[in-house]
């Protein structure tokens, strides 16, 4: 019932709800604590719900929490409590962490380089709101590029040529450096999609839902990623990535999207830094958070692959897929079964111990009932796969276990 597309209509308005709500809360907030530039943005409006207001809208958020906590600040160079670390911390996680370091290494005390730093933070702000309430070109020498907004540039920024495609009635904003660049994304996605939409109908119907643009990233290193504050937007690696890979990505965000959703309206878990799990996607330990994460994203890549092969006869002239390219939907179903069967079993330690609370078990556990209903299909797919990976995923899953 949790993955239907009538819950996620509702998911998607009670978020909108609650950004038209906080947005207005937010104001009351900063004209209370800075007065003067709660002015000077009096004259942009976010409180209607769409990605980009929401990601501007949790700009706010951010500069609030340092606004309130700024007299709170050691003013001893020499002096670092519990707030200043927590302060370092954000800071030092975000884009301005550069400005913020270069202040603190002058020897001043923490709320000195705090202060400075939320200079730059609210000049930059108020260029953020003017580049994209307003589709002004303003900008200044505070401003952070905002390449996951689909800006690009070293120092002086510039948008992305971008434009829409259609699948079916869904539209999706595609960018790219280009317009052959453009030609050539929008024609592998619009394959890409249209391939998922017959072989996985239920996944394009989740796609639909919770996917608006696409970015490309040029990074070779890098899969793809998004943001839980930019709902909707995902950051593709176009450029390094076979066919398969594509359609994995693009589902693999979306799963982002969708889990975003829900954390954006309230807390799912909680989150211990400690690396107590064993991630068999990274082959690293990882913090509850990150195993969370991984289940929920990576179950919708096992569930394309999954349905590929239960439709591999279907005989349609879109594409046709190689053996090779066969070869590697076969491997990846069974790698990800076993490796989602593995760490459901961490989550349900997890929950046994009060770190998932009831929705956010409720939705990984809607996963593992669809995971169970695959044992046969599994055994048979384990057949037509090297006997030597198996045993060796196998192997390592079996190693994990024992020291986790």
């Amino acid at each position: 019932m949790i993955l239907q597309a009538a819950t996620y209509t509702k998911l998607k308005k009670s978020l909108a709800k609650k950004h038209t709500k906080d947005s207005k809360s937010l104001l009351v907030k900063l004209k209370k604590l800075d007065p003067t530039f709660a002015k000077s943005i009096s004259h942009f409006d976010f409180s209607s719900f769409n990605s980009v207001h929401f990601f501007l809208k949790e700009q706010l958020r951010t500069l609030i929490f340092y606004l309130e906590h700024t007299k709170k600040l050691s003013t001893d160079p020499e002096e670092f409590g519990v707030l200043d670390d927590l302060i370092f911390e954000k800071w030092n996680a975000s884009e301005f962490s550069g400005d913020f370091l270069k202040n603190l290494n002058r020897g001043v005390s923490i709320r000195e380089a705090h202060e400075a730093t939320l200079k730059v933070f609210k000049s930059h702000l108020g260029v953020l709101l003017d580049r994209f309430l307003h589709s002004s070109d303003v900008t200044n020498a505070d401003y952070h590029i905002q390449t996951s907004l689909g800006e690009t540039g070293s120092k002086k920024p510039r948008k992305l040529l971008h434009s829409i495609i259609t699948v079916d009635e869904k539209l999706i904003d595609i960018y790219a450096n280009s317009l052959k660049e453009f030609k050539t994304f929008s024609a592998r996605i619009e394959l890409a999609l249209k391939l998922i939409k017959l072989y996985s109908p239920s996944s394009w119907e989740r796609f639909t839902a919770f996917t608006e643009v696409i970015i490309p990233i040029d990074t070779e290193e890098l899969v793809s990623y998004s943001h839980q504050e930019l709902p909707g937007f995902s950051m593709i690696n176009l450029y390094h990535r076979d066919f398969i890979d594509l359609l994995d990505d693009l589902l693999h965000e979306n799963g982002h999207h969708h889990l975003n959703y829900y954390l954006n309206l309230g807390k799912l878990i909680e989150e211990p830094k400690e690396l107590d799990y064993f991630s068999p996607w990274r082959n690293s330990p990882r913090p509850l958070r990150g195993i969370y994460h991984a289940f929920f994203t990576f179950f919708w890549a096992y569930q394309l692959f999954r349905d590929l092969l239960a439709n591999q006869e279907m005989e349609q002239d879109l594409y046709q897929f190689s053996k090779a390219e066969w070869k590697k939907i076969h491997e990846r179903a069974v790698e990800e079964y076993y490796m989602l069967m593995y760490s459901f079993d961490d989550l349900k330690k997890a929950r046994r111990k009060g770190l998932i609370h009831p929705e956010g078990f409720a939705l990984v556990e809607a996963q593992y009932q669809l995971l169970k209903k695959d044992k046969k299909l599994i055994a048979k797919l384990e057949t037509r796969i090297s006997k030597r990976d198996l045993a060796n995923l196998k192997k390592a899953l079996s190693e994990a276990r024992q020291e986790f």
